[in-house]
C-alpha cells in the first residue's frame, strides 16, 4: 500500500500506480544511461510561455538545442556540442562508474587545457574536481539529470569557452 492509498484509501490506488511506474521508467533509463528527464515528459516552450533563452534554466524547455531534444543520449550530445564549438582542442573522454560519471578532457598540444565532468545531481565524487585544483586545471561540471537545467547549447559553449580562456 503506498502514500496516497494510506492518505485516500483504495481509490488513490491508480496514482501510485502511476508514481512506481515513473520510478521504473526513471531507473530503466538510467541504466540505459540515457537521461531520467525526456524531452516527451518536459514541457517544450510556446509563444505565450517562453524561457530564457541561453541561461538554460527555468520550468519549460527552450526551442533552443539542447541536451532534452537532441536527437541522441546526452552523452553524444555534450560530445557534439565540444567537438563541434571547440575544434582546435583534441578533446578525450572516459566513462567511470558503469557510465553514471563521464569525463571530457581538453587538450591544448601536450597542455591540459579544461576537464569537464558529467555527473548526477545525486552524486557526491570530488576526486576530478581535487585532482584538476590540485593541478591549476580549469574544472567545469554539468549535471545530466536535474529537471530545469536543460543545459543548451549556447550555455555549455559560453560556459565552457570562458573556462577555456582562463
Amino acid at each position: 500500500m503506498g502514500i496516497f492509498s494510506k492518505l485516500f484509501g483504495e481509490k488513490a490506488g491508480i496514482i501510485d500506480d502511476i508514481a512506481e511506474a515513473k520510478k521504473r521508467a526513471s531507473n530503466e533509463s538510467r541504466e540505459r544511461g540515457t537521461s531520467s528527464v525526456s524531452a516527451a515528459d518536459t514541457p517544450v516552450s510556446t509563444a505565450d510561455n517562453t524561457a530564457p533563452s541561453g541561461f538554460s534554466w527555468g520550468p519549460v524547455m527552450p526551442a533552443e538545442e539542447n541536451q532534452y531534444n537532441y536527437n541522441g543520449t546526452y552523452k553524444e550530445y555534450f560530445d557534439h556540442v565540444f567537438r563541434s564549438e571547440f575544434p582546435s582542442y583534441r578533446i578525450e573522454s572516459s566513462d567511470f562508474q558503469n557510465g553514471k560519471r563521464t569525463v571530457f578532457t581538453f587538450w591544448d598540444g601536450s597542455r591540459k587545457a579544461l576537464v569537464a565532468e558529467l555527473v548526477s545531481r545525486k552524486s557526491s565524487v570530488y576526486k576530478t574536481r581535487t585532482d584538476c585544483r590540485n593541478e591549476g586545471v580549469p574544472y567545469l561540471r554539468y549535471y545530466y539529470d536535474y529537471h530545469g537545467w536543460w543545459n543548451t547549447r549556447e550555455y555549455v559553449k559560453q560556459r565552457t569557452g570562458k573556462a577555456l580562456m582562463g
